[in-house]
């Protein structure tokens, strides 16, 4: 099955969505198409004079439809000068909705997005005979995959970026939570849950909304929800998810003890992934099995290597306050070690901070956010938990200083609470380069 796209074409941004828009026309037949970023353009051998480059934004007027990658800010003035012209303006995250969105399902949330889809795609693997497809945000575009396989369930991780102009909305549709976020791309935490509200908005009565009853702003979502609401956390409605005494339970059915988990994680994340197993019809025990096994995601308190008895944990995914307070929930207190620090998403960081002093945990700072983690530990009064605040950009230096600075059975865990863009490429070069050093520390 086709989609109509009509030529000329411009790609916008060529990271890992861009990349898959230009197989995806090749594919198509599609020939005239022109990439613009305004970084440099590492053009790869393979697709080189299948496509025009520019190292700009200019003249998307001449475009009949205009693919957006999730960075580019949907609101530009160059996308509304195209859009006035008579361009479509599209993504990859929107062609497969138009294609399959009667068979996807929808993950989003501040925090703990990416390992509930990692648990869910797991669980509908084992439902579905791996018969599955799952995709989106730093994961591969679902869309080809969609077509080849028409019959497959979808599972999609996806951001407020993706959504943000979105006009069809998935069949089901989870927000974990909304906590501020992205503020150095949104226009202020109003347009930030616009964006995610555009994940429920344009769905129908038969289709799911999951929300989180516990969080303010996800639980807000259900009062213009067109669709049947799922709710985590409490019970309400017709269906629900929730923890009774350490006891995971969905609808007054027990699906497993918290003790029996192997996942370090949110409790919530657990309770979504069943919730969302239940709407796929997945027997209890086919849950209750996976989760018995499925162990880490990675880069999100991923067990690296222990050295010296001292463990090392990967949670470079981690890219707000609120995941590196899912962190400390995991370790002991006073045997945790934080490296914290990056760049800025305009993030709070004053209840973290709270958190590290009432818990004991040791921060090590980098990165240009470090300054304003550091301050906000100081107004917590924890200030002799701050172990150091390197400035270096010195990576390996980094981690190598914080682990001489650890002690026996302490847990140093990368869980940077910031994003990655002042010393890495993105948060998985930032969690790889840490696996490195560790694996290469005796």
């Amino acid at each position: 099955m086709n989609l109509d796209i009509k030529s000329p074409v411009a790609i916008l941004g060529f990271g890992i969505e861009g990349h898959s828009a230009l197989a995806y026309l090749e594919q198509q037949g599609i020939k005239d198409i022109t990439i613009c970023d305004e970084n440099e353009i590492v053009i790869p051998t393979a697709v080189e004079g299948s496509a025009r480059f520019q190292n700009s934004f200019d003249n998307l007027s001449d475009y009949s439809t205009i693919i957006r990658s999730p960075g580019v800010h949907y609101d530009r003035q160059e996308i509304k000068e195209a859009r006035e012209a008579g361009a479509i303006i599209t993504s990859m995250t929107e062609l497969a909705l138009e294609l399959a969105k009667d068979r996807i399902t929808a993950i989003t949330g501040s925090s703990g997005k990416t390992t509930t889809t990692a648990l869910v795609g797991e669980i509908l693997k084992a439902h579905y005979s791996n018969n599955v497809i799952i995709g989106g945000n730093d994961r591969k575009p679902v869309l080809q995959d969609a077509i080849d396989h028409p019959d497959w369930p979808i599972v999609m991780e996806v951001s407020s970026f993706q959504f943000a102009d979105i006009e069809t909305s998935p069949h089901i549709s989870a927000v974990l939570n909304i906590t501020p976020n992205h503020l150095d791309w949104h226009e202020d935490l109003a347009d930030y849950i616009h964006a995610k509200n555009n994940l429920i908005k344009h769905q129908s009565e038969n289709d799911w909304t999951v929300l989180n009853a516990n969080n303010e702003d996800s639980a807000k979502l259900a009062s213009g929800a067109p669709a049947q609401i799922f709710w985590v956390g409490e019970k309400k409605g017709d269906n629900w998810a929730m923890w009774e005494s350490d006891q995971l339970v969905v609808n007054n059915e027990t699906i497993i003890g918290r003790d029996q988990i192997k996942l370090k994680t949110h409790p919530d994340n657990i309770a979504f992934a069943a919730a969302i197993a239940k709407l796929h019809k997945v027997p209890n025990q086919t849950i209750a099995n996976v989760m018995k096994e499925f162990g880490s995601v990675e880069h999100r308190l991923e067990f690296v290597k222990t050295v010296n008895d001292i463990h090392f944990y990967n949670d470079s995914s981690c890219t707000t306050p609120e995941s590196a307070e899912v962190a400390i929930d995991q370790f002991p207190d006073g045997q945790l070690i934080l490296l914290l620090g990056g760049s800025s998403k305009n993030a709070d960081f004053s209840f973290l901070a709270s958190k590290i002093k009432n818990h004991n945990i040791r921060a090590y700072l980098y990165g240009e956010e470090g300054e304003k983690i550091q301050e906000a530990i100081k107004e917590a009064d924890g200030q002799d938990l701050i172990i150091n605040y390197n400035q270096s950009g010195n990576f390996e230096e980094i981690v190598k200083d914080a682990f001489a600075k650890a002690n026996p059975e302490d847990n140093i865990v990368l869980s940077p609470a910031c994003a990655s863009f002042d010393i890495f490429k993105n948060s998985k070069d930032r969690g790889n380069q840490f696996k490195d050093i560790v694996n290469k520390l005796n």
